[in-house]
Order: C-alpha cells, then structure tokens, then sequence
C-alpha cells in the first residue's frame, strides 16, 4: 500500500494517506477539517535516500575503503 502526502485546500492541512488500491476511488478526506478538498502533493521521497547517501553508501564504502 502506497502511502500518499495530501494538502487540503479548505484549511491547509498537511497529512499522509496510505492508499489500500491504486485503481480504487476513495475519497479522501482531510484529518482536520473533514472537507474532500484535497490535493496530492509532490513527495522527494525517492531523493532523500540519494541526499543521505543511504542508497548509494555500500559502494562509497567500497571505494574508499578498498586501497
């Protein structure tokens, strides 16, 4: 199940949202305020691990630590 960062337009929530189906309509509905007004945002999630170097880490290691 994906999870989903979500803006709401109503009140300016942000909140996440685990999607049970990527073909399922569910309405999601803002935490806060309860309005269907919501929007998915933009997620970096792929580039923080790049950033962090914690994807990339094992081969840093192993070129630096190799000589």
């Amino acid at each position: 199940m994906p999870l989903y960062e979500y803006v709401c337009e109503s009140c300016g929530t942000f909140f996440e949202y685990w999607v049970r189906s990527a073909s399922a309509k569910e309405e999601i509905l803002c935490p806060e305020c309860k309005s269907s007004q919501v929007n998915k945002k933009f997620s970096t999630f792929g580039m923080k691990g790049g950033s962090s170097g914690g994807g990339f880490s094992s081969g840093d290691s192993c070129s630096t630590g190799g000589g």
